[in-house]
Parts: C-alpha cells; sequence; structure tokens
C-alpha cells in the first residue's frame, strides 16, 4: 500500500508539472503575440488578434503534452483512447455529456449574475464584437474546435488515462477537479468541473475520447452562435434566448430518457478500488509537489481574473 500512494504521489507531481508546463505555455503564448500585435497593429483591441492568441495558445497544449508523453515514456494510444463504438452509443453518451455542460452553463450563468451583486466581475474573459465572416470562422475555430481537441487530448487523454490505475471514479473526480481549477478565473471552475465529470465519465465508459469531443465542441458551439446572432443583431436577444432555452430542454428531456435507459443496463456503475481509501488518495494528489506548484500558478490566475485591469 505504501508503495502504491508513493507511486500515486509521483504520478501526481508530473501531472502537476504538467499542467504548470501547460499555465506557462498558454501565458508566454499570448504574451508573445500581444507584444506583435503592439508592433505591427499599435492595439490589443483587434477581435482577429485576439482570437489568433485564443487559437495559438491552446493549440500549445497538444505540444506540451506531446513532451509530457515523451518525457514519461507514455504512447500515445494509451492515452488518447480510440475504441470503435456505435452511432447509437456514442448518440447517448453525447446527448447525456452534452445535457450536464448546458445545466452547467446556464448555472454558471446564474452564478454571474449573483456574484455581479457583490461587485465581483471576471475580467479574464475576451469581450468584443464579431461583425465580418473572417471572424466568425476565426471565433468558430479558436472558441468550439481547437479548445475541444487540446482540452480534451489534455484531460480526458493523458490526465485521465495516468489516474484510471488508481480507480475509474477517483480518475474522473481529479482530472475534472483539474480540468476546472486550470480555467483560472471564478466563473469557469465549478463549470468545468461539472463538464468534466460528465466528459471524463463517457470517456470511461465507451473507452473513447470522441464522445467527448463532440461534446465539448458542441457546447461551446452553442455560446458562439448566440454570441454572433446577438451581437449581428439577427434576431433579438429574447428570440435567441428563446431558441437556446428551447434546445436546453429538448436536449435535457431526451438525456432523461437515455440515462433512465442506460441505467437498467448498469451503464453507469464504475470499478471500485479499495487498496487505499479515497481519501488517501486525495491527499496524495495535492501532497504532492507537481501539483502544489500548479495550484500556486492557478490561484495567481484566479487572483488576476477579478481584478479590474486596464480601467
Amino acid at each position: 500500500m505504501k508503495n502504491t500512494r508513493l507511486q500515486l504521489k509521483k504520478t501526481s507531481s508530473g501531472i502537476g508539472y504538467y499542467i504548470f508546463a501547460m499555465i506557462l505555455a498558454l501565458n508566454a503564448v499570448s504574451v508573445l503575440l500581444m507584444v506583435l500585435a503592439i508592433i505591427v497593429d499599435g492595439s490589443l483591441k483587434n477581435p482577429a488578434y485576439l482570437l489568433l492568441d485564443n487559437i495559438a495558445s491552446i493549440s500549445s497544449m497538444f505540444i506540451i503534452g506531446l513532451f509530457y508523453c515523451l518525457f514519461s515514456k507514455t504512447q500515445l494510444n494509451d492515452v488518447f483512447p480510440l475504441k470503435k463504438i456505435s452511432l447509437k452509443m456514442a448518440a447517448a453518451t453525447v446527448t447525456i455529456s452534452l445535457a450536464l455542460a448546458l445545466l452547467a452553463n446556464f448555472f454558471a450563468d446564474l452564478f454571474v449574475g449573483g456574484i455581479s451583486l457583490f461587485g465581483i466581475k471576471n475580467y479574464a474573459e475576451m469581450d468584443f464584437e464579431i461583425t465580418n465572416p473572417v471572424e466568425i470562422i476565426l471565433n468558430i475555430i479558436a472558441i468550439s474546435i481547437i479548445p475541444a481537441l487540446s482540452e480534451e487530448f489534455a484531460f480526458r487523454g493523458i490526465i485521465l488515462s495516468r489516474l484510471r490505475k488508481y480507480g475509474d471514479g477517483f480518475a474522473v473526480f481529479i482530472s475534472a477537479l483539474l480540468f476546472g481549477l486550470l480555467h483560472g478565473n471564478i466563473v469557469q471552475i465549478p463549470f468545468a468541473f461539472i463538464v468534466g465529470l460528465g466528459l471524463a465519465f463517457v470517456t470511461i465508459k465507451t473507452s473513447s475520447i470522441v464522445p467527448a469531443i463532440i461534446t465539448h465542441f458542441l457546447n461551446n458551439l452553442s455560446s458562439v452562435i448566440i454570441s454572433i446572432i446577438e451581437e449581428n443583431k439577427l434576431m433579438s436577444e429574447e428570440i435567441a434566448d428563446g431558441f437556446y432555452y428551447l434546445f436546453l430542454i429538448i436536449v435535457f428531456i431526451l438525456a432523461v430518457f437515455i440515462t433512465y435507459k442506460l441505467s437498467q443496463k448498469s451503464f453507469f456503475n464504475l470499478k471500485k478500488y479499495t487498496l487505499i481509501p479515497f481519501k488517501e488518495r486525495v491527499k496524495a494528489v495535492f501532497t504532492s509537489s507537481g501539483i502544489i506548484v500548479a495550484l500556486a500558478a492557478i490561484l495567481l490566475e484566479v487572483i488576476l481574473s477579478v481584478i479590474p485591469y486596464g480601467k
């Protein structure tokens, strides 16, 4: 048991330094592009620059992940599960996880409204208008496609797979918690944690990362479409919100029906792990040096996300 605990701590430390490297890469790329934007355009308010910044910085997660696999001697097929699944199962798992993501998004909006009453605002979000076709395409790539691929590779690929030997439920919880924390602001952390639970679960149950990628893409795309419609006044905000909530209700009803059907087949059961108590496993993770370093960097990002810089 002691050797297993030490092994978990070593694995967790490696994951922590991997997350810290991702944070450094994300910020380094952003700073580099910021300097280039100032030199070339003299401004940081160009939507195209902000979207390209997002694309480049999040794409850097791929490179960091490849280095992690190289240094840890991990095969890509071990951390990027692509087992063939039926179209029916893919549709079912995507519907369930998408419903969870949309509900989490809905409650995140309520949370934003609640904290705003206390004068707290998330200043880390991109806030600009998308008006031309090039910016619309860049927006879809930056917000929907790149994060779905890069973040799933990192969290439902590398991190989830590295933790599964210590229990599937444990791996789901820790990978989702780290996924939420990496978002680095008080609005997205709880939302991303809930979404991460669903995405990790369906990845384990299907032995494929594809449903998680599709869900991530569809969830982000729905927000992009709503923002584009509202910013370009293609319809009133009330009508756009009405379509969004109708979509949410339909997905939720389908998810409830599918959940009921799958529960009869013991789909929601996970393998139990009894070698080390759950609390001891969590303690081993969060007392590892790499995780402590990563949490320090995340805490700094959370603090910066509520500071009204540039005001």
